[in-house]
């Protein structure tokens, strides 16, 4: 849920790809910004479409981590070991035919799973070494993308190390009001003296 450096910032997407991720690569190229983007086999893209391959290909070779959000969207708790390792095995092995790498970072759906023994135990048997959560939620999916929401809660972490969760797409979701949240968040974390970093800084372990 944090980094280990307490002036670290890491910048996280779910939920991607979407329509709207090359508008965020765009503003990330432009403010030097890398970020970490857990990726779903099946949500608002067709996994087969050379936009959800490309879009994947765009973002490792910008310097940004791909990380691992399964297939779709499931709650792990509520599934077997077995499903839990086939949720990560069908993105996985799609996101490494495209960068020819394996994520050994994930996001569990929901955040959910925290020290639930089967969840942690299958995810370590696919060979994950990291299950990220946040410790900073706009909640962009909630409110709309509010950046005043979103700048008072960075500014009430102020002082710890930061993971910030941020969605590619969400009900209502606008390329403006999703660029306009990554911009509030980007000034709001300068100003506060972090550097931004991928999860693989944060947590000091390679991501593949």
């Amino acid at each position: 849920t944090q980094c280990n450096n307490p002036k670290h910032w890491a910048m996280t997407y779910d939920d991607g790809p979407t329509e709207f991720a090359d508008a965020i690569l765009d503003l990330l190229k432009e403010k030097g910004i890398k970020a970490t983007f857990f990726i779903v086999g099946h949500m608002y893209m067709d996994n087969n479409s050379s936009d959800w391959s490309r879009i994947i290909k765009r973002m490792d070779s910008e310097g940004h981590i791909v990380g691992n959000h399964t297939y779709d969207h499931q709650d792990l708790t509520g599934l077997s070991s077995d499903q839990i390792i086939s949720q990560m095995k069908q993105v996985e092995d799609r996101i490494f035919k495209i960068i020819g790498k394996r994520p050994a970072f994930m996001r569990p759906p929901y955040g959910s799973g925290n020290g639930n023994q089967n969840v942690m135990n299958a995810l370590q048997q696919a060979g994950y070494t990291a299950a990220i959560n946040w410790n900073v939620d706009p909640q962009d999916y909630s409110n709309g993308g509010d950046a005043n929401y979103a700048r008072q809660v960075i500014n009430q972490a102020k002082g710890q190390p930061i993971i910030t969760l941020n969605h590619l797409k969400y009900n209502g979701a606008s390329q403006q009001g999703i660029l306009n949240l990554a911009k509030t968040e980007i000034e709001t974390m300068l100003a506060n003296g972090y550097t931004p970093v991928t999860m693989e800084e944060c947590l000091g372990i390679s991501a593949y």
